[in-house]
């Protein structure tokens, strides 16, 4: 059986529930290469890029986009995920506020459009009030642009790979 409909069966696949890619390292055989589902989140290992001040979603995301699709197609006991838009502290609140809830829509829309149902997304915009790290160094700042994914709603996270 191939659970995440990769191609790689089960007991040769470390992510049986994250369709991913064959890789020599049995460790990371058919693991997603930019995310991972860590309980109620989906980590991201790289940031969704956008066009600067804009809501556009630059092509170097649509791989990552794609393995989130793909999770939540090979899991359907996740039944709501929300797609959370955050920035750093440039800009006025009302405009950080709005791109933030753009570039969160704008990830809501871009995943349906992959073939995920809307009623199984929704989105959020929090604009600066929600920062990981210092705003005080462009790394800081960097680190605040971001988007999220948590997984609000789901049957049993009996069958999901933790």
């Amino acid at each position: 059986p191939d659970r995440d409909k990769d191609g790689i069966k089960n007991e040769d696949d470390a992510c049986p529930d994250e369709a991913g890619k064959p890789d020599p390292d049995p460790k990371r055989n058919g693991c997603p290469q930019f995310i991972s589902r860590e309980g109620d989140s989906i980590r991201i290992f790289k940031q969704v890029h956008f066009k600067t001040g804009s809501a556009e979603i630059l092509p170097d995301s649509f791989p990552m986009l794609q393995e989130i699709t793909n999770l939540l197609k090979a899991n359907a006991t996740i039944k709501l995920m929300a797609i959370e838009g955050h920035t750093d502290n440039i800009g006025s609140d009302a405009f950080n506020q709005k791109l933030s809830e753009q570039r969160a829509s704008t990830v809501q829309n871009y995943l349906s459009s992959c073939g995920l149902p809307p009623n199984q997304l929704s989105s959020i915009g929090y604009g600066k009030t929600q920062p990981i790290a210092s705003n005080d160094s462009n790394a800081g700042r960097q680190q605040n642009r971001r988007v999220e994914i948590v997984i609000k709603d789901k049957e049993t996270a009996g069958n999901l790979k933790n």
